[in-house]
């Protein structure tokens, strides 16, 4: 029977009680906040599978100017670009893809890989009809010089003056009639009249936004800038709902068979605690239907394509429409958990052949791109981890065997009289997406009002400054609490966070802490 525990609060002296490990749960806390870096900890779980939540001592720096750290953090990401773009063009400086590396080898993503993802992108916001596009963070114009010959008018914005020149160079330095170029930064577009463009994009950037502040700016402006029924796009978004999955997918493809669980579980906490690049759960978006009354609708997309890079696999596209759907918004009236069937993707096609339904709504499908690496950072987070690499890695793979390829349930639409739509919109820890496919009955743009409540609330965005100025690592609080409770479980998993998540009444939040999956 589990039991309750409580948050210790070094300054107010108080326990309040949360949803714990009993005693033991106690008695981690109390060793936890004998450590002179930590605030705040609460222990959540049971025997191997506890977590510990811990608040660091505030950071002067933090305390005294965050809103300056943000900006230092804006600037040296401006710094890395600038230094980019002073070397050397490339032999076509339309395709520019230097400073893409893999986070997996270190080496820079092939020129097929990028050609793949530009297409992939390029497709995807043709498809949304804008004749007027403003994009912030336009780089060395991979869209620009792939989009703007289809619309009557483009502006393109960066923080980078390098970056313009070279978008100058590559049209011999007289940009086309419609073509316009402002040096920027994303949070400022004092430049466009309101309702002056159709689209607004914002692709590959948000990663380098510093807060929720500063994204909330964004897009807010751009919705200012946009016209009646227009969008707004925001591609290839790092999911928070799926950051720990990548972290150790990506820490257990660096490490050797026989290295310990434990060693690379210290790691993925680390990288965690550490990123140096903004998370977003895609709850952030479809909490904007609430909160700007311009916003009519939401989806969340799952990237195209079947090669397995990180883009593909742990990143997504946030269409915002404004004020009304371009077309028909399509009704589901069966959906039904994948579990009930568990169709595979030839499963599915033969049940659209022989029975020619209206439409096929499925939720939770596995998602082949993210299972293996989810069910390996919920293994190794417990404290009765397996022992070495080659074992999480064996048990992860089994546990996805039935996972689906998302290209493969969207590539029905080629050949069935079906339009197929995917949603990440319920931002689902282990990276599982729901499915529509409706019959095309006529032609037109189909849109899909997809299930989007995540289950239970999270914090939606990261502060990938913020882990920087902490001197408190997971590893050196794994060793405390070894050293100084050595008759309890440690826990399996250390988590860093700012603060800690309350209900409206003032305790903890059991659920949101228990839902992060960023840190």
């Amino acid at each position: 029977m589990r039991e309750f525990g409580s948050v210790q609060d070094r300054e107010k002296g108080t326990r309040m009680p949360v949803f714990g490990t009993g005693a033991q749960g106690g008695e981690v806390e109390r060793v936890l906040l004998a450590h002179p870096g930590v605030d705040r900890a609460v222990v959540l779980g049971e025997g191997g599978s506890c977590t510990a939540y811990v608040v660091p001592r505030r950071n002067e720096a933090v305390a005294d100017d965050a809103a300056e750290l943000g900006r230092q953090y804006v600037a040296e990401w401006q710094g890395v670009y600038d230094h980019v773009y002073a070397q050397p063009e490339p032999e076509d400086p339309t395709f520019d893809t230097r400073g893409w590396f893999s986070s997996y080898t270190g080496a820079e993503l092939t020129a097929e890989e990028m050609g793949a993802w530009v297409d992939g992108t390029v497709r995807r916001i043709a498809g949304l009809g804008a004749r007027r596009l403003l994009e912030v963070g336009c780089g060395t114009g991979l869209l620009l010089h792939r989009l703007a010959g289809g619309v009557e008018r483009y502006v393109a914005s960066d923080v980078s003056a390098g970056a313009l020149e070279r978008i100058r160079t590559a049209f011999g330095h007289r940009p086309p009639s419609g073509v316009e170029l402002r040096q920027a930064p994303a949070d400022d577009l004092s430049f466009a009249a309101p309702g002056s463009v159709d689209g607004f994009v914002a692709n590959s950037v948000s990663q380098y936004f510093p807060d929720e502040e500063y994204l909330d700016t964004v897009v807010r402006q751009a919705a200012d800038v946009v016209d009646e029924g227009g969008y707004l796009f925001l591609g290839d978004v790092r999911s928070a709902a799926v950051h720990r999955a990548f972290a150790a997918g990506l820490e257990l493809s660096r490490a050797p068979e026989r290295a310990s669980g434990e060693k690379v579980q210290g790691l993925v906490e680390r990288r965690c605690c550490t990123g140096t690049e903004l998370l977003i759960d895609p709850c952030y978006f479809t909490g904007l239907v609430e909160r700007l009354p311009r916003v009519a609708h939401v989806a969340v997309l799952p990237r195209r394509g079947l090669r397995r890079t990180e883009m593909n696999r742990f990143r997504y596209d946030a269409v915002i429409r404004l004020d009304k759907l371009p077309g028909e918004e399509a009704a589901v009236p069966d959906w039904r958990p994948w579990k009930q069937d568990r169709w595979s993707a030839d499963d599915l096609r033969r049940h659209l052949t022989a029975e020619r339904p209206a439409g096929v709504g499925l939720l939770g499908v596995p998602n082949a791109r993210v299972l293996a690496d989810h069910v390996a950072a919920e293994l190794l987070a417990r404290a009765d981890r397996p022992g070495t690499v080659g074992e999480v890695r064996s048990a992860a793979s089994q546990a996805a065997g039935e996972a689906v390829e998302p290209e493969e349930v969207w590539a029905l639409g080629d050949d069935l009289p079906y339009a197929v739509r995917l949603s990440w919109a319920r931002s689902l820890p282990d990276g599982a997406f729901d499915a529509v496919l409706v019959r095309r009955d006529a032609p037109g743009a189909v849109d899909v009002r997809f299930p989007d409540a995540p289950a239970p609330p999270r914090s939606p965005v990261s502060r990938p400054w913020y882990g920087r100025v902490e001197n408190l690592s997971p590893a050196k609080l794994r060793e405390h609490v070894r050293a100084g409770a050595s008759d309890v479980p440690v826990p399996g998993r250390f988590v860093l966070l700012e603060s800690l998540p309350c209900t409206s009444d003032g305790e903890v939040d059991r659920a949101a802490l228990g839902a992060i999956q960023w840190a």
